[in-house]
């Protein structure tokens, strides 16, 4: 590590990340202690050591130490009731700064994402700012077809090139047809049996009423009983 690099190198990183009086000079104290240890990578150093050469209190010491760890100057171990360790990042290198430290991103939790509601999803999917008038047909569509329903045939409008409220309108009235005409050919199935069965019915009535005659009974036979 070279003295006057370093020196240099630390005033030109003040430049863009200035500091305190008192944390600058602690750092110049750190740096002559390490330069009287022959430039270690780690070095130690007693609280009571700094607090006498900056003539400072042990507090005042702690905090601007904490600073200088915080900015990327120095690092620190504490080991208990032994003097601390300290080791200086170089910044011998002033075209070349320590870069800082890359922030960790926490990753965001599947329950923390909210579900766009369609008002969110027509901004951010079909472009432009939500107008009144626009606002008024999603808050109708919702009204009649029910949110989800509407978000989806947002989706279909897209995956078909269109970008257009009125196309999401055609979208869900053609699902609500195909389920009409779906319905009634469930009806259409329904009625068909229950004719047959009526019908199947009857027939069983005819046969029981030849049988009667032909035994010289007389009366109607019903579908539950007869009366003679």
């Amino acid at each position: 590590m070279n003295y006057l690099k370093e020196i240099n190198g630390f005033m030109r990183w003040l430049e863009t990340s200035p500091l305190k009086p008192t944390t600058q000079a602690l750092w110049l104290q750190l740096m002559d202690i390490n330069n009287g240890c022959n430039w270690r990578e780690w070095f130690t150093v007693s609280n009571t050591t700094l607090v006498a050469r900056l003539n400072v209190s042990e507090k005042t010491v702690l905090e601007h130490r904490k600073i200088l760890v915080e900015a990327g100057r120095i690092e620190y171990i504490p080991q208990g009731k032994k003097a601390g360790r300290y080791r200086i990042i170089s910044l011998e290198n002033a075209a070349n700064p320590v870069p800082e430290k890359p922030k960790v991103e926490k990753p965001t939790r599947q329950e923390d994402k909210q579900p766009m509601n369609a008002f969110e999803f027509y901004e951010s999917h079909f472009g432009g700012t939500l107008n009144s008038f626009v606002s008024q047909q999603i808050g109708d569509l919702i009204d009649d077809f029910g949110e989800e329903n509407v978000i989806k045939a947002m989706e279909v409008t897209l995956k078909n090139g269109v970008q257009n409220i009125k196309y999401v309108q055609r979208v869900l009235s053609n699902q609500r047809a195909q389920e009409g005409v779906k319905k009634d050919a469930e009806y259409g199935r329904y009625l068909k049996v229950v004719g047959e069965s009526k019908s199947s019915t009857s027939e069983e009535t005819e046969r029981l009423q030849e049988i009667a005659r032909r035994k010289g009974l007389s009366g109607q036979v019903r579908d539950t009983h007869c009366d003679f």
